[in-house]
């Protein structure tokens, strides 16, 4: 989750009706990953690219289903912390695959990551693969 402080906000006037607010900066107060999803955007002939800054493979999931109707896909990066890597620092690398895991309930027990350099990290609990189902979530087109 990204935390917003006041003092970073932006005082804008709505644009075109539109309310919404600008920040400076935002705090992530947890060390684990989040996502920076490129997403091209369009209404007709008129086409933009935004990105969207995501705190969770759960948030991810769904951003992913609410903007399908309207927007593009085009990369998504994962940020490792340190302690998920091994490298010492936060780490961005292209995501190749989300997979969500769960159980015969259908509860979510976590999520898979491949990056594009092959690497999976998981946050899910450890169970035998014959006990899990598995949903993929994401998968790049480059991959």
């Amino acid at each position: 989750m990204f935390t917003t402080h006041r003092y970073a906000e932006i005082p804008l006037a709505p644009i075109f009706g539109e309310p919404y607010q600008l920040w400076r900066f935002v705090e992530l107060e947890q060390h684990r990953p989040w996502f920076c999803v490129t997403l091209n955007i369009g209404k007709g002939r008129a086409n933009w690219r935004t990105m969207y800054l995501v705190a969770s493979e759960a948030e991810l999931e769904q951003m992913l289903e609410d903007t399908a109707a309207n927007a593009k896909v085009e990369d998504v990066q994962v940020i490792t912390p340190a302690r998920l890597n091994g490298t010492g620092a936060w780490q961005m690398e292209p995501l190749a695959e989300l997979v969500r895991i769960f159980d015969t309930d259908d509860k979510v027990l976590g999520y898979d990551l491949k990056t594009a350099s092959g690497i999976i990290y998981s946050d899910r609990d450890h169970i035998p693969s014959a006990d899990v189902g598995r949903a993929q979530i994401y998968r790049s087109t480059a991959a």
